[in-house]
């Protein structure tokens, strides 16, 4: 059995990279533990809730969208963590995959939003089973990984911000009481963090219930939708009806789900750096095979795409266990919660403002670590310029895309007002431009 990663935390200094163990075993009782740590800071269960909630599903709907996005990234979650890339990623739905999702439900086209990602992800299933995507890892510089993981990590800000102040269009938003849960429990985890030992291991557990002990104490704990909740619940297949065509639509969704398999691949480079993994094609290959056929089943039983998740590097980070057993039971505890809508019930009572508390340091910590990848000294003041010019796309053409879309066609329209895919398009473009190129013109 290998040394217990707590039992050393002094000495592992996450700063200084390396981390935890990957194949560490823990314990069956910690390990549980560990495993509902993890789900619990993955947005697989918030993400549909909010899509569901903005775009305005039936309750038969969204009970389907929640289980199908359990399902879906349960199944790859443990198949990832035993079989595939064997590293300690969690699968949840892409935050590129939203703002589509409630544009086209209330547009009416959602189930030509299905069969899109259906072939953009057999397009990448069949590309990755044939070891393709290894060529597009030759481009994953830390330049270009530390882009695309600080865009996704700044692109988490609104979200954790608006559940952080109490969820928008609630009683409790930006209220006393909220801001004071959600403060209490950013403070628990990044105390326990300092503590270290068992304290650090759990500190997201332990906030959690700290957290929710509050919310109790200050009536803000409401249980009322468990009672509605059906004990078990199957996912329905093609729920939105039958799957159509659309050829915008489905272009649309293969670009937007190639830049998700991009920012997994930032993820898996990313992981591996922090645990000191060889991170071989074989396993980014099979990774990326992984995440497609899970998105494909996703989009079949009325779920989107499901990608490596950026808010569980950061509790890896925070409290140095990185073991893929850990992740594995997590993936089983997904599985459970899609047929036990009742169960899944009880997690959703969580306060927005203490899910907000969470998710903060965790994706604080995304963000530092994109940027101490992208910030790395490349040797050329031009070379240099690669991730700069990512985060200054990604982060500024957004804000004027209603400026600039006018004469463009719709599939580009789309794509200007998500800063992941606009600061990956760039940062690749600027990889190749200013290094590859050179490099292969000066014969190296």
């Amino acid at each position: 059995m290998a040394e217990y990663v707590h039992a050393h935390a002094g000495e592992h200094d996450v700063d200084q990279g390396v981390v935890g163990d990957v194949e560490e075993v823990i314990p069956a009782q910690r390990r549980i533990a560990l495993g509902l740590q993890q789900a619990l800071v993955s947005n697989a269960w918030l993400d549909p809730i909010f899509i569901a909630s903005v775009a305005g599903f039936s309750a038969t709907l969204a009970t389907n969208l929640v289980t199908a996005t359990f399902l879906a990234a349960g199944i790859v979650t443990v198949v990832q963590s035993t079989k595939l890339v064997r590293l300690p990623v969690v699968q949840g739905p892409s935050s590129a995959f939203s703002p589509l999702a409630i544009g086209y439900y209330k547009a009416g086209t959602i189930s030509a939003a299905s069969l899109g990602l259906i072939i953009g992800a057999a397009f990448v299933f069949i590309l990755s089973v044939l070891g393709q995507f290894a060529r597009l890892r030759r481009l994953l510089s830390p330049a270009v990984s530390g882009t695309i993981i600080t865009l996704v990590g700044i692109a988490l800000a609104g979200f954790t911000f608006m559940e952080f102040f109490g969820g928008i269009g609630t009683s409790n938003f930006a209220t006393g009481q909220s801001i004071f849960l959600a403060c209490v429990t950013t403070a628990v985890v990044l105390v326990s963090s300092a503590l270290g030992g068992t304290f650090r291991m759990f500190g997201f557990l332990i906030a959690l219930i700290v957290g929710d002990a509050l919310a109790l104490g200050l009536g803000q704990l409401d249980f009322s939708g468990v009672g509605q909740a059906p004990w078990i619940a199957f996912p329905k297949l093609l729920p939105y009806g039958s799957l159509t065509f659309d050829p915008a639509i489905t272009i649309t969704m293969c670009i937007v789900f190639v830049v998700a398999v991009v920012e997994a691949m930032g993820m898996y480079e990313a992981t591996a750096r922090l645990t000191g993994v060889e991170l071989t094609d074989r396993r980014v290959n099979a990774g990326i095979a992984g995440e497609a056929g899970g998105s494909m089943l996703a989009a079949l039983i009325g779920g989107f795409g499901t990608t490596a998740y950026a808010q569980n590097l950061g509790v890896i980070r925070l409290t140095g266990v990185a073991s893929r057993h850990v992740v594995r039971v997590a993936g089983f505890i997904f599985i459970a919660l899609a047929f036990l809508p009742k169960v899944a019930a009880v997690l959703v009572a969580t306060p927005a403002a203490v899910v907000g508390g969470l998710f903060l340091p965790a994706a604080a910590t995304v963000v530092m670590t994109g940027i101490q990848m992208a910030s790395q000294d490349r040797g050329s003041a031009v070379k240099n310029l690669v991730a700069p010019l990512g985060l200054m796309a990604g982060l500024g053409i957004p804000a004027l895309a209603g400026a600039l879309s006018g004469g463009l066609p719709q599939v580009l329209a789309e794509m200007l007002t998500h800063s992941i895919v606009v600061g990956a398009v760039t940062v690749f473009a600027a990889e190749i431009l200013l290094v590859r190129v050179p490099e292969l013109l000066r014969g190296r």
